[in-house]
């Protein structure tokens, strides 16, 4: 019996709970959230990219029932640039594959996520922010004002770049630990029982 189908569920209810939750109890530290990287997450993890894209989105949506909505045009732009990272699966795959063995292997593997979750990072904070300047009156809408924008948000990006980076981490971190236990434990000898060891 295949049991991918009955494990992706079960991971796919626990990101969306876990994320909804973490993101509600993390509501009073600015853009300190772990939605970019579920969004990555489930990007490298599921097989289907409905699924995959699911997570961010019901995520957003179940947390915003908390934390409050605002524009619907920022809040689109938002949404959208949450799931974006689901698209970096076909380079993550390929990082995690092609790494050498041993430690070469991790730290390559490191790197590709680092360098993914750095880059949703920078796309969120250039494209939102460029959102709130377009649909918002808060600055003047010329040069100076898209500008004033940008450095305005730069106390904000430092939580961004924290949590995608943490996040990812924790993620990436357990389930590759998760793998190694479940290989370990697949190739390890089992001992008869009344056996000498």
């Amino acid at each position: 019996m295949n049991r991918r189908p009955l494990v992706e569920w079960l991971v796919f209810l626990t990101l969306v709970v876990g994320g909804a939750w973490l993101r509600v109890a993390l509501c009073e530290i600015p853009n300190f959230a772990p939605v970019a990287a579920l969004a990555l997450f489930s990007g490298y993890f599921f097989q289907h990219r409905r699924m995959a894209v699911g997570v961010p989105l019901l995520v957003m949506g179940l947390s915003d029932l908390w934390v409050g909505g605002y524009d619907l045009r920022v809040m689109a732009t938002v949404y959208t640039m949450l799931t974006l990272p689901v698209f970096a699966r076909d380079l993550l795959r390929s990082t995690f594959q092609l790494a050498p063995r041993g430690w070469g292997r991790a730290w390559v593997a490191v790197a590709g996520l680092v360098g993914c979750s750095l880059l949703s990072s920078v796309l969120f904070f250039v494209v939102t922010n460029f959102a709130v300047w377009c649909f918002f009156d808060y600055y003047a809408s010329d040069s100076t004002g898209l500008i004033n924008c940008y450095v305005q948000a730069v106390p904000f990006f430092r939580y961004t770049l924290a949590g995608d980076l943490c996040f990812s981490t924790l993620l990436f971190g357990a389930y590759a630990c998760a793998v190694t236990t479940s290989l370990v434990a697949t190739h390890t000898p089992r001992v008869p029982a009344g056996a000498n060891v």
